[in-house]
């Protein structure tokens, strides 16, 4: 089985499936700092029902959509609106520890011996290198070069390229923002006219039900996901 993307149905390889692991593990071990401390979680992915859901509910959405994103065995679970923004959900803590790196680093809070200074800008460059960057420097060829992108490397404090990069692995995966809606347009929530759903290829998409987990299930799936291994050949 694959995940249909506007690439085609497929499971992530190489340095994308590598970044997409990294970037899940660091997300969910960030959950669970957020439960231990019983804090409120500032990641939101837009989709009021995957961010309504509890602390097991979204580690278990994310071990499923990770299987089905690295494992061709897995089954791809239906498109939902929830199912999508398990898929962001990683892309969305991504955007925030970027910004967060970025303001330590102008308010100068890091020392020069910092081994994190830079995490998460570096593991969003390999894959931004791999993938969207011969783009970039296509566009640059034929429209002239963009001083800001000549400028943008791993250790960049630019944070609107750090979006464009972002947005750019992002295509990679969906073709459009829809989960969003039910932030935006709540309504949906409540059905959409047969009419648009047929047009905007949103028959079925949205739902308001999460799984019902218990406590074991997510600790099996968060375990699952801090001890996921990529196959060799990747």
């Amino acid at each position: 089985m694959s995940w249909r993307t506007p690439l085609g149905d497929r499971v992530l390889e190489g340095i994308e499936a590598a970044f997409y692991l990294s970037a899940m593990q660091s997300a969910v071990e960030y959950l669970q700092e957020m439960k231990e401390i019983e804090a409120d979680l500032d990641v939101r992915t837009g989709d009021r029902i995957f961010d309504s859901a509890t602390f097991d509910q979204k580690i278990v959405l994310l071990k499923s959509s990770l299987a089905a994103l690295l494992d061709p065995a897995i089954p791809s679970p239906r498109h939902t609106n929830v199912v999508e923004a398990s898929v962001y959900f990683p892309f969305a803590f991504l955007r925030g520890e970027i910004a967060i790196e970025i303001e330590s680093d102008e308010m100068e809070e890091f020392d020069e011996d910092e081994q994190y200074r830079y995490y998460y800008r570096e593991m969003v460059w390999s894959a931004f290198e791999e993938y969207i960057l011969p783009s970039w420097q296509a566009s640059t060829e034929e429209y002239g070069e963009d001083e800001d992108e000549r400028d943008f490397e791993p250790h960049s404090n630019n944070f609107e390229l750090w979006d464009d990069a972002i947005d750019g692995l992002l295509e990679r995966f969906f073709w459009d923002r829809d989960w969003m809606m039910s932030t935006g347009t709540p309504q949906v929530l409540d059905g959409i006219e047969q009419s648009l759903a047929e047009i905007a290829d949103l028959e079925d998409y949205f739902t308001t039900r999460l799984p019902k987990v218990t406590s074991e299930q997510a600790d099996l799936a968060f375990a699952a996901i801090k001890n996921w291994q990529l196959n060799p050949s990747f």
